[in-house]
């Protein structure tokens, strides 16, 4: 690491990773790049779903933290081809992007685009040699022989379930998923039949399984639910005040001493995909219907038929502009010498294109495609009583016509 000079403009390369990013200073010295110091941060699990580029900008945010002494006495220079500088200046922005806008803009610092990718190279080994939060957590937790061996007794009896729950306009359900011991998967989908709120669907939902297991014989019980709230609240992390949810509370606590283990965990609910379906279904199902649901594979598209135009086919009859696109196309005049000189006055206001296709020159404005009589009626008519209609009166309709 190398120290950086009073005043000395420093740059800096971001690295973004699924789990983690990373923060690199460098100093120049003579066309050398040497590293000054560098940061690192796992994503937690809000933080994991972040875009790259809010990922990016959290990056700086993070080192401005870190290291606060180095941006308050030096110029940064942010190398990276994300937009950051057009981002962090926008007004279409919101909340957390323009909270690091703030906290960004108290610095002296700059956005270039990445020419090379001397120092990108540390900082994206840096990234990849962060551990996820996950694994982290894990070899954080110091156990010894006994504890293993009982945990690898009991991992193989234990019952894994996923409850949600749902309550929309049309009702509350609850969705179940029990996987035993032996992976055999047990869905269930209940309808509530009386008013339930979101979260007190939850906890009819984390009832009913227990009770299914208790029915089962099982003793040991992993839960996951992707409600925040309910599962603070049975591992007393968050206060329950609804005298309705503390007493589902007290149910599930009693519940709770009739196992040998009992485990709430909290899961994303992108992870709680399934088991949300489940719930909204019954929330959706016409009631007092029973049925049985089918699922298969759909291996190819259905071919939607092909749409079927009505073509109205008009006969093109001679008309004035065809003397003027033989001239401009072919050079070849009438044989009327009256014809031929209105011909040649007329033919430098118009033009025509590649396609074969007629323009008059205006004195201002755009070049007006020429149409013959009968595609004129059609055009007129749609303008005036079409899809573009606005019912006009037939003087103000021929100028919108001509413009």
């Amino acid at each position: 690491m190398s120290s950086p000079e009073v005043d000395e403009v420093l740059f800096a390369y971001l690295a973004v990773a699924p789990h983690a990013v990373s923060f690199v200073l460098i100093q120049e010295d003579n066309g050398v790049q040497r590293p000054v110091y560098y940061v690192s941060k796992s994503l937690h699990e809000a933080e994991v779903r972040y875009l790259s580029l809010e990922k990016a900008i959290l990056a700086v945010v993070h080192a401005t933290r870190k290291l606060p002494h180095y941006f308050q006495a030096h110029t940064m220079v942010i190398l990276t081809q994300l937009p950051l500088k057009s981002i962090l200046r926008s007004a279409d922005y919101t909340r957390r992007i323009v909270k690091w806008g703030t906290i960004l803009g108290a610095f002296d610092i700059k956005y270039m685009p990445r020419t090379s990718v001397k120092g990108q190279v540390l900082t994206n080994l840096v990234a990849e040699f962060v551990e996820c939060l996950e694994e982290v957590n894990v070899k954080q937790d110091h156990m010894d022989e006994k504890s293993v061996g009982l945990i690898s007794t009991q991992g193989g009896s234990s019952w894994r379930v996923y409850v949600d729950g749902a309550a929309n306009q049309w009702g509350a359900g609850l969705g179940l998923v029990l996987i035993s011991p032996e992976e055999v998967i047990i869905e269930k989908s209940l309808r509530l039949r009386f008013s339930a709120t979101n979260n007190k669907s939850e906890y009819e939902a984390l009832l009913m399984e227990m009770r299914m297991v208790q029915k089962m014989g099982g003793r040991i019980v992993e839960l996951f639910s992707d409600s925040r709230l309910v599962v603070g609240q049975v591992r007393r992390e968050l206060e329950a005040w609804d005298p309705r949810v503390q007493g589902y509370l007290s149910r599930v606590r009693c519940m709770q001493t009739k196992v040998e283990s009992f485990d709430l965990l909290h899961i994303p609910r992108g992870e709680n995909t399934h088991v949300d379906s489940l719930a909204t279904l019954a929330t959706s199902s016409v009631w007092n219907f029973p049925r049985v649901i089918i699922v298969e594979d759909l291996c190819t598209p259905t071919s939607p038929e092909k749409d079927v135009c009505q073509v109205n086919q008009t006969s093109l009859s001679p008309n004035w502009m065809d003397p003027i696109l033989k001239f401009l196309e072919s050079d070849i005049l009438p044989k009327d010498k009256v014809e031929t000189e209105k011909i040649r006055r007329k033919a430098p206001r118009y033009w025509l294109s590649e396609d074969k296709k007629l323009y008059k020159r205006p004195f201002s404005g755009p070049y007006l495609l020429c149409v013959p009589p009968e595609t004129a009626e059609s055009i007129l008519k749609e303008l005036h009583e079409g899809i573009c209609g606005s019912h006009t009166g037939g003087r103000s309709l021929s100028c919108r016509a001509i413009t």
